[in-house]
């Protein structure tokens, strides 16, 4: 048996497999968040070489059937599995092909129930660091979140997250934490697991101007919601994100944010760079 014991926002989490080397894809970048915890979430792995079947027209995202006891059963082309969705502590297993990214895949649908539980959410959003407080952006795919984060990443601001996110309230104020993620970490100098409180939500809309107005509760909620990365095929997981994301949309101002893709956004977000050293 190998095992990896992680803390994601405070969860504890074990990922096992019998095949020794079945978990060595995630090895390096999971590592960094070890704990010796006992698990809230349990994710049994299993590495079946030459999985595949017809991909669906889902991708790629898992089909999900929610079964008369309460699992949840997903299913792609490259991996299949069942989550518990009850209370905490929860167990979950895969069937997983050859692909590290399959592997992260089914890793991340289990963590999509199990953090809700716990008071935390994973979201499709980038996230820069200024003056000690996080900044996150989210929108439709193509919106510009990793360019807008890559155009603020020049001192006093820096980037700190890209593709995924969790946003968690591990005292009395939401954070924004940078989890384990597969990717391009060498090239971006992006460290998982960055913390930090988090000051603003912004919801991107390419444009030809830079201009920054704050959302209502309600439209934020309703937008927010479209970004939470989560599996809800069954109420009880619905429920905890519903109530996390008005949480979240009570506590932290959320933006409606045009730009244009120049680093003359950092003036509508109050990002001033010393003279000369504004990026292009």
């Amino acid at each position: 048996m190998t095992e990896l014991r992680i803390d994601i926002a405070g969860l504890p989490v074990a990922i096992r497999a019998h095949e020794p080397r079945a978990l060595a894809d995630l090895d390096a970048v999971y590592r960094r968040f070890a704990t010796d915890a006992a698990p809230a979430l349990t994710i049994d792995i299993e590495r079946v070489t030459g999985f595949a079947r017809e991909r669906g027209p889902e991708y790629p995202a898992f089909a999900r059937t929610l079964g008369a006891d309460g699992r949840l059963h997903v299913e792609r082309f490259d991996a299949e599995g069942d989550i518990d969705t009850g209370a905490l502590p929860l167990h979950a297993s895969f069937r997983v092909g050859p692909s590290a990214n399959s592997l992260e895949a089914c890793v991340r649908i289990a963590l999509s129930v199990a953090l809700p539980r716990h008071g935390a959410l994973m979201m499709h959003a980038s996230a820069v660091e200024h003056a000690g407080h996080g900044l996150v952006f989210t929108g439709v795919s193509g919106a510009g979140k990793s360019t807008i984060s890559s155009l603020l990443d020049r001192a006093p601001a820096r980037k700190i997250g890209d593709e995924i996110i969790v946003l968690h309230r591990p005292r009395d104020r939401w954070h924004v934490l940078v989890p384990p993620y597969l990717g391009p970490f060498d090239r971006t100098g992006i460290e998982h697991g960055t913390s930090a409180p988090l000051d603003g939500i912004h919801v991107l809309v390419q444009a030809t101007r830079h201009a920054r107005a704050p959302m209502s509760s309600t439209a934020a909620l309703r937008e927010l919601l479209r970004h939470v990365l989560v599996y809800v095929a069954e109420p009880r997981t619905a429920e905890h994100v519903l109530a996390l994301v008005a949480d979240l949309t009570r506590q932290v101002p959320t933006y409606r944010l045009e730009f244009r893709k120049d680093a003359g956004v950092a003036g509508v977000l109050g990002i001033a760079y010393p003279l000369g050293a504004t990026p292009t």
